[in-house]
């Protein structure tokens, strides 16, 4: 008989069904190859069908009930055991959602699937895998179940080839009904349905509507999601483009930064990460590139792309740019970090009227990034856009919230929650630092207040000095009149202060802590461990807490060494009656560590990151914390 019969499947969809296999028999174009993976096995336009089944963002995402029930409800049309949603990628079949299949993915060479997908219009059916010759009955391996039966309805979402099957099998021969058959066609079409449905959505919500480039979540996403171990960021600012809008219109000038994408697009080719930020601005991530080689080679051609004229309505115009260049990770360790870095060469070139600029790390240069955000704190001080977030310290041993340390963070209308690293330097070399500190302060005792009275076991706040402040003569003083609104209560804050700033000025220091304490407000040094001062001084600076430095924490269940120090800090404190706080916890092994090594209180990701005070009272309401162990 014929390897393949053909009969129309329901609707406008053909079926393809595979019986027995006769190596002399002639088998039509979908189902010409070896059972081995080979380039035969490929639709014409495998590269375009890659690029599509990327741009769905689905590979290796977490499960999803709204397939898995399609899935489901499959498997229980067709009366199978088995049903999966699969993607075919380069050289793997992944199941997005499957029922009674032992693995997430398995070879693309062992994939029915791969075979359905070489004909996105016709149904694959094949009644006996055995009766093929040369098809593997255990593609899941030898310890998953025998395959005997498959079907695969292509996922068509767009004219060509298809991305994926929605695909019943069982353990014995059988075929499907016409009207099993039609309703594994409709689910695969409701599939390919919620497929476009939700890459619309997130094309919506992650890609700039102009240029059709990545927005700044977005390209924040795809950064992560390469995590690349080098590689150089780039701003590219229109200049002119303000002057444009002005002279010709705003589509004119629409029209321009389109064309400025397509050409950024070049780039994006040969593996850039590309992303438009605001009207005249772009973001670009060169990965694995060099900082020597990039501005030998790349940044030259970046800029001399840019530098060409421009054709808008039958007129050709230049606009000129500003370049600014940062090396990850030499200039900034996370992807906040060198883009900050980027956008300082950025203010660089524009401040010095160069085409382009690379991050420098001299001082002169930070402090004039930090003066000219100056306007924009001066600004945000005054209409109260600092705000108070509260990270939880926890006592190990019971889970209790027993205090929590204040941190700022700023509400710019514009750009939304600013991160500290952004600002706070720049709030220290202007001398906002004391003026914003103060802020924090009244905003945690008015908080700390608020649950007081609202009956709740209200835990002592620790604000965090600086360095200005210590130098500063008001700064005593100005807690006695916090504690003013407290009637002299002082179980309401503590401070936490840095060693690198206690060892700058060291006679000061004690001074001013020891008044501090007279106040009866503790006093803990920050980041322990870090600078210079650990054991020579720490029996004579007037401190209540240790808080051991998140790099020691982070490695204390990895290297010995590291769990050698922690366990000397806390034998230091404990020596000197002190309490030790570890700081940076993210995971149960490390609490458990700390416990073992009889540490007090710890602070980090595992219990809870920074909150909103709302948020931190909804905390207080529900009791202790859960703890390992």
């Amino acid at each position: 008989m014929d390897l393949v019969q053909q009969r129309p499947a329901p609707g406008d969809r053909p079926g393809a069904v595979l019986d027995d296999f006769d190596p002399t028999t002639q088998r039509p174009a979908p189902l010409r190859s070896s059972w081995l993976y080979t380039a035969a096995l490929q639709p014409a336009d495998e590269p375009q069908r890659l690029v599509e089944l990327r741009g769905f963002g689905i590979l290796d995402t977490e499960p999803d009930e709204d397939y898995d029930r399609l899935v489901q409800l499959a498997a229980v049309l067709c009366g199978t055991p088995m049903c999966a949603l699969t993607f075919v990628e380069g050289q793997r079949q992944w199941y997005k959602s499957s029922v009674g299949l032992p693995v997430q993915q398995i070879p693309r060479e062992k994939s029915f699937c791969a075979h359905a997908i070489l004909d996105a219009d016709r149904v694959l059916e094949i009644p006996d895998v055995a009766k093929l010759g040369w098809a593997d009955s255990q593609p899941w391996g030898p310890q998953g179940p025998l395959l005997r039966y498959y079907a695969g309805v292509p996922l068509r979402t767009r004219d060509g080839s298809a991305i994926g099957t929605l695909c019943v099998m069982d353990q014995v021969p059988r075929r499907m009904t016409e009207s099993q058959r039609d309703g594994l066609v409709k689910l695969a079409k409701a599939v390919a349905s919620l497929l476009r449905l939700r890459r619309q959505l997130r094309i919506a919500t992650e890609t700039d509507r102009l240029t059709g480039l990545p927005n700044w979540f977005h390209f924040e996403a795809e950064f992560d999601h390469y995590k690349p171990a080098c590689g150089m960021v780039c701003f590219v600012r229109l200049k002119t483009i303000n002057q444009i809008n002005s002279a010709h219109g705003f589509r004119v000038a629409d029209a321009l930064i389109q064309q400025t994408a397509d050409r950024l697009r070049v780039f994006g080719e040969h593996g850039a990460i590309i992303g438009r930020i605001k009207r005249g601005l772009f973001v670009l991530f060169f990965p694995d590139a060099r900082p020597a080689e990039f501005a030998q080679k790349v940044a030259p051609e970046l800029a001399q792309s840019l530098s060409q004229p421009y054709e808008v309505n039958n007129l050709s115009m230049v606009c000129p740019v500003n370049l600014g260049f940062a090396s990850f990770p030499d200039d900034g360790k996370t992807l906040d970090e060198v883009v900050n870095a980027a956008d300082t060469a950025l203010a660089v070139a524009i401040e010095r009227e160069q085409s382009m600029a690379f991050f420098d790390r001299s001082v002169d240069n930070v402090q004039s990034m930090h003066y000219r955000l100056e306007p924009q704190l001066r600004r945000a001080l005054a209409k109260s856009e600092f705000v108070n977030y509260y990270q939880p310290k926890v006592e190990l041993a019971t889970g209790r919230i027993v205090g929590v340390e204040a941190l700022v963070r700023w509400m710019d209308p514009a750009r939304g929650l600013v991160p500290p690293g952004e600002f706070v330097p720049a709030l220290e070399t202007t001398g906002l630092i004391g003026a914003v500190a103060q802020k924090i302060m009244e905003r945690a005792i008015a908080d700390w207040r608020s649950w007081r009275d609202a009956g709740l076991m209200a835990p002592r706040i620790a604000v965090n000095v600086a360095s200005a402040q210590l130098r500063d003569e008001d700064f005593v003083p100005a807690l006695q009149r916090a504690l003013e609104v407290l009637q002299g209560d002082p179980s309401a804050i503590g401070i936490e202060i840095t060693e690198s700033i206690l060892i700058s000025n060291m006679e000061r220091a004690i001074e001013v802590l020891t008044q501090v304490r007279k106040l009866g407000i503790p006093v803990a040094i920050d980041d322990f461990g870090t600078g210079y001062s650990s054991l020579a001084y720490i029996v004579t600076l007037p401190i209540d807490e240790l808080k051991i430095d998140r790099a020691f924490v982070k490695k204390i269940t990895a290297d010995p060494a590291y769990e050698g120090i922690v366990r000397t800090c806390v034998s230091l404190a404990r020596g000197l009656n002190l309490k030790v706080v570890a700081e940076g916890v993210e995971t149960e092994a490390q609490a458990l560590k700390l416990q073992e090594l009889q540490c007090d209180q710890a602070q980090g990701f595992l219990y809870s990151p920074p909150v909103p005070a709302d948020q931190l009272v909804r905390m207080l309401k529900r009791g202790p914390l859960a703890i390992p162990g």
